[in-house]
């Protein structure tokens, strides 16, 4: 999980962030307000989220079957379901917002968990989720 490869998974995470927090925010940071809850809040789902998806269970698909892309669509598919909920009963989407944010969050898995498999590191794959998440909740 936290293998070789830290420089390169780092790079490819930090670049992947700032693709993410592009595509969401367009560059606008007006309404971004750096506090501790936000930093908290950042980094204590993306750390959880990375460990429990790109790390643990893209490493043990890996085992079962190495190198199948299809491991990356289950990751996907698993990173996608989890955000239903809030989803629904939170945010209160519509069905057209609602799968926009799931395939958005189902392909940004399955690129995170493409980070981890090839370099064999997870932490790309939360930096990478840090990216995201102050995309979003910033």
């Amino acid at each position: 999980m936290f293998g070789s490869g830290p420089g390169f998974s780092s790079l490819l995470g930090v670049m992947m962030g700032i693709v993410y927090f592009v595509l969401i925010r367009r560059l606008d940071l007006s309404g971004i307000k750096f506090d501790i809850n936000l930093i908290g809040m950042v980094l204590a789902t993306a750390v959880t989220e990375e460990l429990v998806f790109s790390g643990f269970a893209a490493g043990y698909l890996e085992k079962i079957q190495e190198g199948k892309a299809v491991n990356l669509l289950i990751i996907g598919l698993m990173v996608a379901i989890i955000k239903v909920p809030i989803l629904l009963f939170v945010y209160r989407l519509g069905m057209q917002e609602m799968l926009g944010v799931i395939l958005f969050t189902g392909a940004s898995g399955v690129i995170n968990a493409w980070i981890r498999v090839e370099t064999g590191n997870v932490t790309g794959s939360i930096l990478a989720r840090v990216g995201m998440n102050l995309a979003v909740l910033g």
